[in-house]
């Protein structure tokens, strides 16, 4: 017998396994088994994979179905093997009879939603997916991305998602999954109220009352974020993503924490230490361009890469953004990171 693991971080294997005892648990709904050979199988998880051999192997054939396994657990070093793949995210609780939908998601549509958090993070992506119902989001800025980016989130599982824009919807903000055709001259925030609604029928798109904060803010905007705006964001302790579109780029970032992270002002620090007239330039810039726009194509592809951003922090991960921005520039195909430390001359993570 032996096992074999390939692209298994560490963390898998720290600490005793918790849950049910073996004989109650199954293999990873998430997970997919083949066999190499009559006494050799492979367990694939996401990008993670195991290979299993002799009794082991047997031992995990014996956990791929809903019914418990007939007779006692296996002793000795097959056991040994199915607490390691345990321990890794590659069983799960058996469901206590067929009705039983402790592990299924709070909507049958998310299902794929679970199947990916599962393999990322094993048993743990149930508990992340459940927690996303409870995520508040506000999105601001008038940007094509905006309504696309909600609806995204909305779609992740994410419980309340809101558009705050009262002006009134362009044609050339429609995109598929975000806004339609139809939706020109309407106001933003009811447009893409349906937008959301088609995307997750049971999120809540209503405003915040006014003593509530969202757990996280995008600001899709296509120009520079005032400061009467960044300093509002700041006071509340509010995290916010930035997002832009241009002609031929998209930027993801960065993301802000409050006291923690570099800010929107840092980037504008760093970029006025290369140019001395960047204050000009970002006065001029924040005037409402008649030529501009960019290509859906390059739009979904940084609505995709903002919904990642999102979810990556409210699921607790080490967001790409912080401290950071992804630009896309056409005609490179490439997302590339660009680092935007935090500036010495700004104040923002005095308290850290």
């Amino acid at each position: 017998m032996w096992i074999t693991a390939r692209h298994i971080p560490p963390k898998w294997h720290s600490g005793p396994m918790n849950g049910p005892p073996l004989a109650d648990r199954m293999l990873n709904p998430a997970a997919r088994l083949l066999w190499r050979s009559a006494t050799t199988v492979q367990i694939e998880l996401g990008d993670r994979a195991v290979v299993v051999d002799g009794a082991a192997a047997r031992a995990v054939r014996r956990l791929t179905g809903r019914r418990r396994p007939d007779g006692p657990s296996r002793p000795g070093r097959a056991a040994a093997v199915l607490r390691t793949l345990g321990e890794a995210g590659f069983l799960w609780p058996r469901p206590l009879d067929e009705d039983d939908d402790r592990l299924a998601p709070p909507a049958p549509r998310l299902a794929c939603e679970l199947a990916a958090l599962a393999a990322r993070h094993g048993e743990r992506g149930a508990e992340l997916l459940n927690a996303r119902r409870h995520v508040t989001v506000v999105v601001h800025g008038s940007g094509r991305a905006g309504p696309h980016i909600a609806a995204l989130l909305a779609a992740a599982g994410v419980g309340r998602v809101h558009v705050l824009d009262l002006s009134g919807a362009r044609l050339t903000q429609s995109v598929p999954g975000g806004l339609n055709p139809g939706d020109e001259g309407r106001n933003v925030s009811s447009a893409a109220a349906e937008a959301i609604a088609r995307a997750a029928p049971e999120a809540d798109c209503r405003p915040l009352p006014p003593e509530d904060h969202p757990d996280l803010v995008v600001l899709a905007c296509d120009e520079p974020i005032d400061d009467d705006r960044r300093a509002a964001l700041h006071a509340r302790g509010t995290s916010h993503l930035l997002v832009r579109l241009g002609p031929g780029h998209g930027v993801v970032g960065p993301l802000v924490i409050p006291g923690l992270t570099s800010c929107l002002r840092c980037s504008d620090l760093h970029r006025l230490d290369r140019d001395p007239a960047w204050t000009a330039l970002a006065v001029q810039l924040a005037a409402p361009h008649r030529g501009g726009g960019s290509e859906v194509s390059l739009a979904t592809v940084i609505a995709g890469l903002a919904g990642q951003q999102a979810l990556a922090y409210l699921d607790g991960d080490q967001p790409t953004t912080i401290d950071g921005t992804l630009e896309q520039h056409l005609p490179d195909w490439r997302i590339r990171r660009r680092s935007w430390p935090a500036h010495p001359d700004c104040d923002c993570t005095s308290g850290r």
